[in-house]
Parts: C-alpha cells; sequence; structure tokens
C-alpha cells in the first residue's frame, strides 16, 4: 500500500517536472530562436523551437502508446466478480411507470448473486400498488414481501417490546433470506427507509 502511493507520488512529481521543463524549454528555444536549418527568405526553417515541439510530440505518442497497450491488456484479463452486493431501493408514493421501469431495469443486471431489497415508507392501502409492482417485475415466486406495521425505531398501534422485537428479527431473517425482498414499513422518512435496509442486511453483503 506505501509502495503503491509512493510510486503514485513519483509519477507526479516526474510528471509536472517534466511539463515545466519541457515549457521552459520551449520558451526559451522560442525566445533564442536558434535554426538548425533554413532556405533563402525562410520559405523552410526548422529550428530548436520546432526540435522541442516534435520531441513533445513523439514522447506523447510514446506514452499513449504504451497506456494503450496496458489498457488492452487489463481488458483481456478476466474480472472476478466475487464480491457480494446488495441493491437497496427506497419508495415512497412513486409513479407508477417510473417504478415498474425501475425494477425493470434492476432485474437486467447480471451481477452474480446481487440481492434487491425495496423498502416502501409507508404501509397503508394506498401504498400497496408498489409492492404488487416489486412482486409482478420481480417475480411473486422468486420475492419476498412483507408488511410491517412499525419500523426500527417505532412501534405499530398497540404493539408491545417483546412484539415489536420479534417483528424487526422477522423482517432481518427474511431480507437474509431471499435474494429480492419489498417492505412495507411505518412511515419514517427516507432515512427511515433506507436504515432498514441497513439494518437488516448487516454485514451479510460486502457492499450495498
Amino acid at each position: 500500500m506505501h509502495c503503491e502511493r509512493f510510486i503514485c507520488i513519483l509519477r507526479i512529481i516526474g510528471t509536472t517536472l517534466f511539463g515545466v521543463s519541457l515549457l521552459l524549454g520551449i520558451t526559451a528555444a522560442y525566445i533564442v530562436g536558434y535554426q538548425f536549418i533554413q532556405t533563402d527568405n525562410y520559405y523552410f526553417s526548422f529550428g530548436l523551437y520546432g526540435a522541442f515541439l516534435a520531441s513533445h510530440l513523439i514522447i506523447q505518442s510514446l506514452f499513449a502508446f504504451l497506456e494503450h497497450r496496458k489498457m488492452k491488456k487489463s481488458l483481456e484479463t478476466p474480472i472476478k466478480l466475487n464480491k457480494t452486493v446488495a441493491l437497496c431501493i427506497a419508495a415512497y408514493q412513486e409513479d407508477p411507470d417510473y417504478l415498474r421501469k425501475c425494477l425493470q431495469s434492476v432485474k437486467r443486471l447480471t451481477y452474480p448473486g446481487i440481492k434487491v431489497v425495496m423498502v416502501i415508507d409507508g404501509n397503508s392501502d394506498d401504498d400497496l400498488y408498489m409492492m404488487d409492482i416489486f412482486s409482478e417485475v420481480m417475480g411473486r415466486d422468486k420475492s419476498a414481501t412483507y408488511i410491517w406495521r412499525n419500523n426500527f425505531h417505532e412501534k405499530g398501534p398497540g404493539e408491545t417490546d417483546a412484539s415489536h422485537k420479534e417483528s424487526s428479527q422477522h423482517v432481518t431473517q427474511l431480507v437474509l433470506a431471499n435474494k429480492s425482498v419489498c417492505i412495507m414499513q411505518k412511515w419514517g422518512g427516507k432515512r427511515e427507509v433506507m436504515y432498514t435496509a441497513f439494518r437488516a442486511l448487516g454485514r451479510s453483503v460486502d457492499y450495498v
């Protein structure tokens, strides 16, 4: 790690010094105006200034060629997709068409083993259409859904501490056990929705 950082710093310093020296060299050559080859009336001439510009062009082309080879080699190296990823979607009174397009786009993702967690901010009858769209697009037999009377921070009407703890554990297990999950929960704002996904996932994935 320290070695890579040191090399990176050296490259920055070297590139800066090269650019400054080239600029000073071109400026000096322009001021001096020395000519290596010239014809009468200066119809053709090649001087120190032209030599610096030509050298700059050759060096740039060389570095571009080397970078191109490096990029081509990196593209030929197989990418190891061995990190686990979860995609979290926060939904609140979404436009049905846009939500459907969003989920269809998600379904087309080809990353191996990606987990999809959609949390709806609201658990009333007016919010059910979003869960229906999720089940329709992701597949009713391939996804899990749950209408939660509360959320991680607030209990539902007439709920006890024990039942709240039980439902919280159920949500967590549901998220961990399924590849596609949709949860409707008590309204609490976008941060509460995101918190539910993060809390339920815990350390089960590498990236969220």
